[in-house]
């Protein structure tokens, strides 16, 4: 007889089976899923957060430059060039439409200015909307 013939001296060898392999792939596969996902919201959080401080400087930065052209109630807007590529304004600029003549008087009423600021960048929107009273001279 041959030592071959053995069974206490065959060797078996032990590996993994293909359904542990497929297990193992699919958690693999879940965690990074949820690693780029968590990633990619990062980004876009950090965009939103970027233009809404970027938005209220630009939007006090533009009441600024239009308050001299206040008495036309025309609506002007624009961009900010290449400072800020990408981001548009609006402006809405109307009179004091409801008053009460015992709190403030009709000639008064008429140099208070309502003015809005839309700035706008891709589908991000800020709107400030403030008050300005017209000083002759």
């Amino acid at each position: 007889m041959t030592s071959a013939c053995k069974p206490s001296l065959v060797r078996t060898i032990q590996g993994f089976t293909l359904l542990e392999i497929m297990v193992s792939l699919s958690i693999v596969a879940i965690v990074f899923v949820s690693l780029f996902k968590m990633q990619s919201s990062s980004i876009l959080l950090a965009g939103y957060g970027k233009f809404h401080s970027t938005a209220p400087f630009l939007a006090r930065q533009t009441i600024t430059r239009i308050e001299r052209d206040l008495e036309d109630d025309a609506n002007p807007s624009g961009d900010f060039g290449d400072s800020f590529p990408g981001y548009q304004w609006s402006a809405r600029i109307s009179e004091y439409q409801t008053y009460d003549s015992a709190i403030i008087p009709e000639s008064a009423a008429k140099r208070l200015k309502r003015v809005e600021i839309e700035i706008v960048r891709g589908e991000n929107q800020f709107t400030l909307s403030t008050w300005r009273y017209l000083i002759d001279g």
